[in-house]
């Protein structure tokens, strides 16, 4: 059987779901382990991940927050939004930012 023969085929694609806009990715995600090993040295010691997903509230998107050693409080979040990220301090609320990636997001938390 030659090339020219063959009968042809129906390429069927399965495209990925659309990922809400405020879910961290993998790629994202990446890039906050590869950033919390450069905060150690600025003085934050843990960085929790959390995915809203679970709890099926859609509006809440995915969140960082970040702690300086032996605190119970965060010192800072970074949020998922639509568009972008936004940095906010978890003592009093304020939003400090909104940046449109998130290596712009970590990079205007200042050192502990």
């Amino acid at each position: 059987m030659d090339l020219s023969s063959a009968t042809s085929a129906v390429i069927l694609s399965f495209p990925p779901p659309a990922r809400p806009t405020n879910r961290f990715t993998a790629r994202d995600r990446i890039e906050v382990l590869r950033w919390a090993d450069s905060a150690r040295e600025e003085g934050y010691t843990r960085v929790a991940l959390d995915n809203s997903a679970q709890e099926d509230e859609p509006e809440l998107g995915d969140f960082l927050l970040v702690y300086r050693r032996d605190a119970l409080w965060a010192s800072w979040g970074v949020g998922c939004c639509d568009g972008g990220f936004i940095v906010w301090r978890p003592a009093d609320g304020t939003t400090t930012g909104w940046y449109p990636c998130l290596k712009k997001a970590l990079a205007a938390i200042p050192p502990a």
